[in-house]
């Protein structure tokens, strides 16, 4: 049991409400369950953020706001289509490990009741645009509590993405009973040397935090490298090459 706090001062006792508590038990699973481990890195999406800024009005035109989001998404969708062991569950009594040749995409989504995770469905198969799309919908059913249950179940990987809110990088806990989650920071331009040259490029910092027992540190920085060239190389990740 907890100590009493009170001799030491004036203290506010507040009740938990369903959603936090919810996630308190699915963060104490996860935590308990899974050996977590973190890879860093860094992507320069210079191009990526000029591509975005240069179709944000186009992209208006039809109703669809371009965010870095979208492209995340996309690149991680690719990216594990070639690494599959990161869209899967483990099924310790088994001995095997579930690798799911679909891919619906979880986005973490900050509210003010809590930390709630929507899917994207078949991520892998949606142009770019259609994508954005559906997200922006999707977040706004979230923030506005009209998400329906199928909105919320189903994921194979998830995605957060902190950066709007500022720092340099963070080890999220995984979505059981996923296997990784892709962190995402703040991009900053950083004084950056290019064949000789120091020149100002936009650095955004990346996560992958994983399950030990399903993939090794290798796997991870060969999983995250993937990630890291296809945001570095917009016009190929629409493309989708």
């Amino acid at each position: 049991p907890l100590p009493r706090f009170e001799p030491w001062g004036p203290v506010e006792r507040r009740p938990l409400s369903h959603l936090r508590r919810t996630i308190a038990e699915r963060m104490t699973l996860s935590a308990t369950l899974i050996p977590h481990v973190t890879h860093f890195d860094r992507a320069d999406i210079t191009d990526l953020d000029a591509l975005i800024r240069r179709n944000l009005d186009a992209a208006r035109e039809q109703g669809v706001t371009l965010t870095l989001t979208s492209f995340l998404l996309k690149a991680a969708a690719q990216a594990l289509q070639r690494h599959p062991d990161f869209n899967a569950s483990l099924d310790p009594e088994a001995g095997e490990l579930i690798v799911k040749r679909h891919y619906h995409l979880g986005i973490a989504v900050a509210t003010e009741r809590g930390l709630i995770v929507p899917v994207l469905r078949d991520v892998d198969r949606k142009p770019l645009l259609a994508l954005a799309r559906e997200l922006g919908a999707l977040a706004q059913r979230v923030r506005e509590g009209k998400a329906a249950l199928d909105d919320l179940r189903g994921g194979t990987f998830t995605i957060t993405n902190v950066g709007v809110l500022g720092g340099t990088g963070a080890t999220p806990i995984i979505n059981y009973p996923e296997v990784a989650i892709l962190g995402v920071a703040r991009g900053r331009e950083e004084a950056v040397v290019r064949a000789g040259q120091i020149v100002p490029r936009l650095l955004l910092p990346l996560s992958i935090t994983f399950d030990h027992r399903v993939a090794d540190g290798a796997d991870a920085a060969r999983f995250l490298t993937d990630v890291v060239q296809r945001l570095e190389a917009p016009d190929r990740l629409l493309l989708e090459l």
